[in-house]
């Protein structure tokens, strides 16, 4: 269960952060590596493990074209079960595609399994905004510095029964730099709000709002179980691209989606 929980946790509040774009092509740098203050008890050891091993040495790739079809994003090293070179299409309604151009297949994404979405509904998330107003400058751009920390029960688990030591919920904490110099296009504000929705975070105000507030996220980092998740637009720039690129090509057979 705590490897699904993991997957699933990286999944909703990492691979989210590359659809705040608008008709743009830029490069998602994203690594992780242990925070300065990493907690030492069991669950926290292995889980944070889990997530730095997800990453590849030296860090992850994408190479993201989004506008109004929806977005592109290619991937430059082997990751998540996908190797380099695959590509990931999300279109406006959220269905996503991955597509391996080595082989000419693809496949279509699952939905969040109803085992894990069940999991977040009993872990009642609660989420707090820091204070507003802290503004730092990245390639140029004024950006917005605004912490969001996260709270989460651990499912099927009485906090009375925990040994010493283990923690009885879940906290992790996600910095991000917005900026409004780059605006992102109503569809991919769509997007977005289709992934929190499968994790059931379209129901938090505060993370509703920045999700769909137009601007684009230049910098996060996410700390949980003692890992820093670090993902940073690099190379932000207008490009004109072909409407079929967001389209799995007519000559790519479908298979079955990898076994996790």
């Amino acid at each position: 269960m705590t490897k699904k929980l993991v997957v699933a946790l990286v999944a909703a509040l990492a691979f989210s952060a590359p659809l705040r774009a608008a008709e743009l092509k830029y490069t998602m740098h994203m690594e992780a590596k242990a925070a300065a203050n990493a907690a030492n008890d069991p669950m926290s050891q292995m889980a944070g493990g889990m997530i730095a091993g997800m990453f590849p040495a030296g860090g992850l790739d994408q190479v993201v074209i989004a506008g109004e079809k929806g977005v592109r994003s290619e991937q430059k090293q082997d990751f998540a079960m996908m190797k380099a070179g695959s590509v990931v299409l999300i279109k406006p309604d959220g269905t996503q595609f991955v597509l391996d151009p080595s082989t000419k297949t693809y496949w279509k994404q699952p939905l969040m399994p109803a085992e894990a979405a069940a999991m977040f509904a009993q872990m009642n998330p609660k989420l707090t905004v820091g204070p507003r107003g802290t503004f730092e400058t990245f390639d140029g751009m004024k950006c917005e510095h605004l912490t969001l920390t996260m709270t989460m029960g651990i499912p099927g688990v009485d906090p009375s029964q925990l040994p010493p030591g283990m923690p009885a919920e879940i906290s992790m904490t996600y910095d991000v730099w917005l900026t409004d110099a780059v605006k992102m296009p109503a569809a991919a504000s769509t997007m977005s709000m289709g992934m929190l929705k499968q994790f059931g975070f379209d129901q938090m105000p505060d993370l509703k709002a920045l999700t769909t507030d137009g601007r684009m996220m230049v910098k996060g980092v996410m700390s949980m179980f003692g890992v820093e998740m670090i993902m940073t637009s690099k190379g932000i720039t207008t490009e004109s691209v072909a409407p079929e690129l967001f389209d799995v090509p007519k000559d790519y057979k479908e298979v079955p989606p990898p076994i996790r």
